[in-house]
Order: structure tokens, then C-alpha cells, then sequence
């Protein structure tokens, strides 16, 4: 009865009080566990030794209460529609399938000698979470009936819904499981399933939950099937922590109901509490100026989030916007309105590369306190594969102890209010489930791929609202991608909101027709608006869309100005930096941007490169001063310079350019890369004329099929439709300007129309096109599919190979840069930053010094005599997966040379290549000396 009517009241964080001690004091102990299920262990230390006087093993029903406990107090688990009674016990009953003998054996000293006799020399090879599927799905499905009732007209639940449950729960290490019905057979009548009948029959007494009745419709089925997957992943994760919840004794879970009480409650609220994953009090929604303090006035698009009627139920709002608008804050204050609203428990923030999404959180850092309460203390998390080599992220993560935030430095003190729990800041997967998250758009699209605990991706955005930005910044691959997870997140009752300054009629309706699809509406409801700034609103009743003004002082016409050659380009930025201008040039591939650099400086003009073919330690930093001499805040005297850049630059980094010159590139990138040009209001300029550059060849009427390759052969081999950039150079040609926002749907529309391309183009084209498609269907491929449910079948898990976010044509190997000290091999990284040089600090070093090629052009480090020793001594402390990956992970020691740093290395072909590492220029591969 106690437990009944403590279930039936809502549970309260750090509140629990005298409830835990359900028997009066001295009361004796029942002996519930009858068959010795104590003596199966759950978890177990690696060498079976108990030391410093610690339990060798965690015994099963510990560790399944635990978990148990964690499901049941998460923020979010009330929302599935169920009971907590009977979201404990379902998640209890993960790890059932570790009663199997194939299990015990893999601990000999924890046998269960005690129950089963002594341990066998050898028993069947089994997984336990598939016989733990096997035990409740068909096995014990007698002893669980109890668990599952009735609606309101009789129906029951069907074995085959039973079954979407049980895989949901079993299937707990990331992947989904199939049913061998032959083996469930085998093990009916065998003491396992004799065992596995106890504990359910125990359990059940422990949580007495109400028959859960059958869902109403098969999307409430299956948005309970995946939720339930993503609930049971993360309990487990947490459950699974030994500081959090140490090792007992068998002796202390005999009486299950004590322990449940006694231990594995209060230890998950505070594991719950480390972890970062306590619940926060939402603020309300006081206006966008109380988010952002400096916006005074709201523009047109930030004024209309501030009072649109959002659609009931999850909604999508995509804003189309020119740059500089404000529609990041628009977003926010959109999200903020969900949030207050009840209908969003947090958000994360979506961008298309990993330098976009650095530069973002560092404005998310100082806004998303005024999302919550003033007594709150949400977790903000970045979430990309660097983001823990980050220093701006690693500095805001808080103790493991989130409760104790004395342990806080004084030096830190500054960033108390900005805190991540370490546990969550530890790797990208678990970032995302923080309260607001900032990272790359891969991080969310893994939530629909075959990917290992892709659930925990879904558990993570589940509730949240999911803030993509340029959304239009995606290749055929990715926007199948894209569509797939619109369709999920919509399905799971979450809302999105879209960004973009450039997106296309048709990429926008295959977007809302996602994200309707996920609701359940078949129809495609048609777009008609052609209007510019324009919002769309989707949920359930509809769409509308909503014209809106452009911000006052925003619209502007920059002209567009054709350069037919390199030489037409450095004249250009020389003369604009001999007048003391921020000026940048904007270059497709980086062997461009550097041979454009030395060309510089070769002149007198030291540039500043910016790509990604850096050591990460170098990336960074170079990030961090583009950023601060080139952004908003830069004073005239540091912003007078020249930045040579891949297109790193060309989108969602707030960058201030004086003159701006660019190689063609598709309309909507170069309206992007336009953005970034006298973006912000300046007293002075050094260079008074709104003008942009355009390397490009004369778009002639009837261009031959080498019109790009003969002048631009780099952006011909990134960009391979020749149309789409003739369409391109011309329609900027025709218009001399680009005029905002009067002309930008023109434009992108013109470039974008694939029925007008020239006869010389029209092969070329078509590969390309072919190419698109192709890619769009491996997506598709790929991608989960949410109506079937969390099977092996939804979307290709037995594959062998990794699926990828991105279609890479080309594979490519993470090379780590390291020199000689001494007769050790040191990590460029603690050459560079004397902080990384400790032995305690290699492995963040080795990280750091990271850098990716492409597999063509770099497959091999040879080791140099006499080295052989020294790199074999580094590798021993990588992780062993990467010390096995040696075709993966290469490791390059550099020696100074005639020109630099240098290193020996093979291509795929087998040719000797040399290898030029600069920290200004970056890393260059070019082939060995004859001889």
C-alpha cells in the first residue's frame, strides 16, 4: 500500500523524505529472494577482485533496480503515458537475459556457485539481451499477462504489440535484436527459465504496477516503442556508473523492496543529478529582450515570433531571412514561447560544420540563462567529435558532482552560472541530451541512421525543439537525411524551427512535407508564397505562410564584379589591404587557398589561412583570432589584414568583412559568402564601396565543357554540375547586383532552374544530376524507418560498414603529427601549447594534433630508421581500437627541413610523397623528390 500511494503522487528531486524507510526500525528482513537470484551477478569488476574491501560484483537484481530507479525519476519519463510503477518494471526487466549461464561464465570467480553448482569448464555462447528478449516475449509471457490490460471497450494487447515492447527493453546495447524462436523453445523449460519466472514474480510484488492498457493507435504504439528504447539506453548508461551506484553485497537485495528504497532511489537521484540531467524550471517567456539585452528594438522577424500564434502540438517554423536579420534570435524567442508553453523541455541547435557551431555556442553561452529560472542550473553542451579539444567548451564543464558547486575554482568562478556535467560533456552522443545543446548537424541526423545507440541520439532530442540552421547548406545525401529526421522528430512530438537566407521553393516543400508526414498528415499541403523574408508555419491543422518585412537599414544592393583570373584577384586584395581593409578571399578547395596565400605573401602580404587541413591545436586558434579580428567587436587597427579561407567562412559566422572576393560557387553559397561583407554598421571603412568579386569565367552563351575545369579546375572538382555555376555567373552577370531582398528568390531560383543549361554543359550536368539522385536513394536507404518500429529490418543494422552523415567520395585517414624530443616522440600539440607537454595531458595532445586527409593523396607513415622504438612506444598509448586502426590512425613524425616541417609518406598508389606541415599555411602532401 506505502508503495502504491508513493507511486501514485508525483515524484519529487532530493524530496523524498521518511518514505524510504518503508519498515519500522528493527523490523526484520523477509527473505524475498528464496532461490538465491542474490548470487547472479549484474555487474562485475574486470579481474573478479573485490579490493580495498569493495564488493566484487554487483548482484543482478541490484543492478536492474538501479536502472529501474534512474527510468522512473528522469525528466521526460512521465511524458510517455505510462505509469512510473510500470516504467520501473519494464526497465527492470532489461537485463533479464543476464541469468543465462553463457553470462555468469563470463566471470568465473562471480559464479553463482551457490544456485547452479560450480562453474562449468564451458557453456553455449549466448548474447544475454537476446534471451533476455526470448525470456519475456515468449518465455514468461504467462508470468508478465498481469502486466498488460484492457481499454476502455475490451481490447487487449496483441502478442505482436507485446512483442514492440519487449524489443524496446531487451535490445538495450544500442542495436535492435531479431527473435530466434527455436532457442526460445529450448531454454522454456530449463532452469534459466525457471529463474528468470522467479525474479518477474518478485518484481512485480516489489512495484505492484497497473495493467497498462493497449495503446489507441499504432502511432501511439510506436512513438512508445522508440521513446521506451531511448528511456531503457539511458537508464542503463547511468544505472550502469559504479561511483554513482557501488557495488552491495548479495546480502543487501535479498529484500528487494528494501533496496529499491533504501538504496537505488536516492543513489539514481543523485547519479540523475550528476549526470546533468535534473529537471530545470523553464522561465517564462518575458520577450525577446529578455533574452538578448541588446536587441532594443525587435526586427520585423523577431517581432513576429514574439506574438505569431505557434500551431498546436509539435509545429515546424521555417524562417527565411536575409543575413544579419536576426534570425537566430528570432528562433530563440520562438523556442523560448515552446518551452514556457509546456509543449519543449529544452533545445539544441543544429549547424552545418563544426567551426559554425564553436562560434555558436559562444553566443548560445551567453543567452540561454534567460531560458530558465533564475534558481536553475541547466546543462548547455557542445556536441561535435572536437568539442572536448575545445577550450571555450572545456572550461564550462562542470565537477562530476554537479551537486557540489563549492568544487568550482575561484578561477572558474566566472563561468559557474555556465556549467555542462562532465558525464554529458564527455562524449558528442551523451551531449545531446543536455537542456540545450549546440553542435554539428550530424550529431542529430545519426538519431536516423543505423548508427550504435542512435536511441540515445532520439532520447536526447525527444521534448526538445530542434533549431537547424542554413538549412538549405546540404547536398541530395543530407537532405534525405534531413527529411528522415524532420519525419522522426515530428512523430516523436517534437517542434523544429528552420533557418536560412537562401532556400529553395522546392527544398522547402520536401522539408514542411517531412515534417507533416511525421505527423500523420499524407497529404502534401501545397506552397505557394514567393514573398521575401518569408516564415512557414506547419503542424497538425495546416500550414500558413506569413510574409514579412525586411529590418529597417538591411536592405542593401551589393554589387558583383567579375574577375576572369588569379592575377585580376591578388590585385584586388592588395590594393584593398594597402588601405588598411578587412578583406577576405574566399576560395573552393584548400590547396587553392593555400597557393593563394603564398601568392601573397610572395608580394609582401602575409595572409591569414583559415581551413580545416590544420593540426587541431593550430585550427582553433586560428578560429579564435578570425573570430575576434573579424567580427563584430573588431577595432579598426585589428581588423586591417587579409584572410585567405576555404568556405568555412561562408556561413552562420558573424564576420565583417571591407572587401570580399570569391571563386564561383552555387548562388546560394555565394549569397552566403556575400553576407559576410560590411555586415555590421561602422563609422568608417577604409574602403567605401559595397562590391563583391567574383573569380569567375565569362558565363558565355554557348559554353564548351572545360569553360569551368580551364579556369577554376578545384571548384570544378568540388562542385561537379558546371550548369548550376553557369546558371550562377550569369544570372549575377545579367543582374550586376545583388539587391536584398527584392531579388534573392530571383536569383536563387535562376541559378537553380535545371531545364536551362546549355548544350555543352547538359553531359556533365546529367552525371551530376544522376549522381544527386543516387545519392538521395542510398539515403534513403540508410535512413531508420520509424513505422517499423526499433527492428533489425528498419533501416540495414546487420551492415557491416559504418554509415556516414556525409557522402564522402573519397575516404580519408586522421594523421597525427608528432616530432622528435630527444629519443621521444612528442604531439605537435605540446610543441605548441606548453599546458599539453605532461604525460597526464598525451591523449588530449595526441588529439590535438590530429589532422584529416584524404586517403589518395596520404595512406601510409613509413617509420624512419632508427624510429622504429620510439613511434611503437607512442602508439602504446593510444586507445587500442586505434592502435589495431593503423590504416585509420597514422602517425607522422616531422623534421625540420629546408622548407619547414616535413614528413615521409605514401600515397594509395605506393608512391613516396613528402608531407609539409605549417602552423600558418597548414598541411600540404606533394610528391617526393626523383631520386
Amino acid at each position: 500500500m506505502i508503495l502504491t500511494c508513493f507511486w501514485a503522487r508525483p515524484l519529487r528531486y532530493l524530496a523524498l523524505q521518511p518514505l524510504l524507510a518503508i519498515r519500522k526500525k528493527g523490523e526484520a528482513v523477509p527473505d524475498q529472494d528464496e532461490q538465491g537470484l542474490a548470487f547472479f551477478w549484474g555487474k562485475a569488476r574486470p579481474d573478479g577482485a573485490e579490493g580495498q574491501g569493495a564488493a566484487a560484483m554487483h548482484p543482478l537484481p541490484a543492478h536492474m533496480l538501479d536502472v529501474a530507479a534512474v527510468a522512473a525519476l528522469l525528466p521526460g519519463s512521465g511524458q510517455m503515458g505510462l505509469d512510473r510503477r510500470q516504467i520501473a518494471l519494464l526497465v527492470a526487466l532489461h537485463d533479464i537475459g543476464k541469468l543465462a549461464p553463457a553470462f555468469q561464465a563470463r566471470e568465473p570467480a562471480c559464479w553463482p556457485t551457490q544456485v547452479l553448482g560450480a562453474c562449468p569448464d564451458s557453456v553455449v555462447q549466448t548474447r544475454h539481451d537476446a534471451d533476455g528478449l526470448l525470456l519475456l516475449a515468449h518465455v514468461c509471457a504467462d508470468e508478465l499477462a498481469p502486466l498488460f490490460g484492457t481499454d476502455e471497450d475490451g481490447n487487449d494487447w496483441s502478442p505482436g504489440d507485446r512483442l514492440r515492447l519487449w524489443r524496446a527493453i531487451a535490445a538495450h546495447h544500442g542495436q535492435p535484436l531479431g527473435v530466434e524462436m527455436r532457442r526460445a523453445r529450448h531454454i522454456r523449460n530449463t532452469p534459466l527459465a525457471a529463474h528468470a519466472r522467479a525474479l518477474i514474480g518478485l518484481l512485480l510484488d516489489v512495484f505492484r504496477p497497473p495493467p497498462i492498457p493497449p495503446c489507441a493507435t499504432l502511432g501511439d504504439l510506436l512513438q512508445l516503442e522508440w521513446r521506451l528504447a531511448g528511456l531503457t539506453n539511458k537508464a542503463d548508461w547511468i544505472g550502469s556508473n559504479q561511483k554513482w551506484f557501488p557495488y552491495v553485497t548479495p546480502h543487501e537485495v535479498r529484500d528487494m523492496a528494501g533496496y529499491w528504497w533504501n538504496h537505488a532511489v536516492p543513489r539514481a537521484q543523485a547519479a540523475i543529478a550528476r549526470a546533468g540531467l535534473a529537471p530545470v524550471a523553464i522561465a517564462p517567456f518575458q520577450g525577446i529582450g529578455h533574452l538578448f539585452a541588446h536587441v532594443v528594438t525587435p526586427s520585423p522577424v523577431q517581432a513576429l515570433m514574439e506574438t505569431l500564434d505557434l500551431p498546436a502540438g509539435p509545429a515546424l517554423v521555417v524562417i527565411e531571412d536575409m543575413t544579419g536579420s536576426g534570425k537566430t534570435e528570432a528562433a530563440l524567442a520562438a523556442a523560448h514561447r515552446l518551452m514556457a508553453a509546456g509543449r519543449a523541455t529544452g533545445l539544441f541547435v543544429a549547424l552545418p560544420t563544426m567551426a559554425t557551431a564553436n562560434a555558436m555556442f559562444d553566443r548560445m553561452a551567453v543567452a540561454y540563462r534567460g531560458l530558465f529560472q533564475p534558481s536553475a542550473h541547466p546543462s548547455l553542451a557542445l556536441a561535435h567529435g572536437r568539442a572536448a579539444l575545445d577550450p571555450r567548451f572545456a572550461a564550462i564543464l562542470a565537477p562530476d558532482d554537479a551537486l557540489d558547486r563549492a568544487a568550482i575554482t575561484p578561477e572558474r568562478a566566472d563561468a559557474a552560472e555556465i556549467g555542462c556535467a562532465a558525464w554529458l560533456g564527455s562524449e558528442a552522443r551523451r551531449a545531446l541530451l543536455a537542456q540545450v545543446g549546440v553542435g554539428t548537424i550530424d550529431q542529430a541526423l545519426m538519431a536516423v541512421l543505423p548508427v550504435r545507440y542512435a536511441t540515445i541520439r532520439q532520447a536526447g532530442l525527444a521534448g526538445k525543439v530542434l533549431l537547424v540552421d542554413e538549412c538549405h547548406a546540404y547536398d541530395p545525401y543530407m537532405q534525405a537525411e534531413m527529411t528522415a529526421l524532420l519525419h522522426f522528430h515530428a512523430a516523436m512530438g517534437g517542434s523544429a524551427i528552420l533557418l536560412s537566407a537562401t532556400l529553395t521553393h522546392e527544398v522547402r516543400h520536401k522539408l514542411v512535407a517531412a515534417f507533416r508526414a511525421g505527423l500523420g498528415q499524407g497529404e502534401p499541403a501545397p506552397l505557394s508564397a514567393t514573398s521575401y523574408p518569408l516564415v512557414t508555419l506547419a503542424g497538425q491543422e495546416g500550414v500558413r505562410e506569413l510574409p514579412c518585412a525586411p529590418r529597417p537599414g538591411l536592405a542593401r544592393r551589393i554589387a558583383v564584379r567579375r574577375l576572369d583570373g588569379v592575377a585580376s584577384v591578388m590585385r584586388v586584395v592588395a590594393d584593398a589591404a594597402g588601405q588598411g581593409a578587412a578583406v577576405a578571399w574566399v576560395r573552393n578547395t584548400v590547396d587553392d587557398v593555400i597557393a593563394a596565400a603564398k601568392a601573397l605573401h610572395e608580394q609582401g602580404i602575409k595572409a591569414t589561412v583559415f581551413h580545416a587541413r590544420f593540426a587541431m591545436v593550430d585550427r582553433l586558434a586560428i578560429e579564435r583570432t578570425v573570430l575576434a579580428r573579424f567580427g563584430r567587436d573588431g577595432t579598426p587597427a585589428g581588423r586591417a589584414g587579409v584572410v585567405v579561407a576555404s568556405p568555412v567562412i561562408e556561413q552562420a559566422l558573424d564576420l565583417d568583412f571591407d572587401v570580399l572576393c570569391t571563386d564561383l560557387a552555387p548562388m546560394d553559397l555565394i549569397i552566403q559568402r556575400a553576407g559576410r561583407l560590411r555586415r555590421h554598421a561602422r563609422r568608417e571603412r577604409p574602403v567605401d564601396r559595397e562590391e563583391l568579386c567574383l573569380f569567375a569565367p565569362e558565363p558565355v552563351a554557348a559554353p564548351d565543357r572545360n569553360w569551368l575545369r580551364r579556369v577554376l579546375p578545384g571548384t570544378a572538382a568540388v562542385y561537379r554540375d558546371p550548369a548550376i555555376l553557369w546558371r550562377t555567373a550569369r544570372a549575377l552577370e545579367k543582374h550586376g547586383a545583388i539587391s536584398s531582398p527584392e531579388h534573392i528568390r530571383d536569383l536563387i531560383e535562376e541559378a537553380g532552374n535545371a531545364a536551362d543549361t546549355p548544350a555543352g554543359l547538359e553531359q556533365d550536368s546529367s552525371v551530376a544530376q544522376g549522381h544527386g539522385l543516387a545519392a538521395s536513394g542510398l539515403a534513403r536507404s540508410h535512413v531508420l524507418n520509424y513505422e517499423m518500429g526499433y527492428v533489425p529490418e528498419s533501416g540495414g543494422w546487420d551492415r557491416e560498414t559504418r554509415i556516414s552523415t556525409r557522402l564522402q567520395e573519397r575516404r580519408y585517414v586522421t594523421v597525427r603529427l608528432a616530432v622528435m624530443q630527444g629519443a621521444d616522440v612528442c604531439p605537435w600539440a605540446a610543441i605548441q601549447d606548453e599546458s599539453l607537454a605532461p604525460l597526464s595531458e598525451r591523449r588530449r595532445a595526441w588529439a590535438l594534433s590530429e589532422v584529416s586527409v584524404a586517403q589518395h593523396a596520404l595512406a601510409a607513415c613509413p617509420v624512419a630508421a632508427g624510429l622504429a622504438h620510439a613511434v611503437a612506444a607512442a602508439r602504446a598509448g593510444w586507445p587500442r581500437w586505434e592502435r589495431e586502426a593503423d590504416g585509420q590512425f597514422l602517425l607522422l613524425v616531422l623534421r625540420q627541413g629546408k622548407a619547414g616541417m616535413e614528413g615521409d609518406a605514401c600515397n594509395e598508389k605506393g608512391e613516396a610523397v613528402v608531407v609539409h606541415y605549417d602552423p600558418h599555411y597548414g598541411l600540404r602532401v606533394v610528391p617526393a623528390p626523383a631520386g
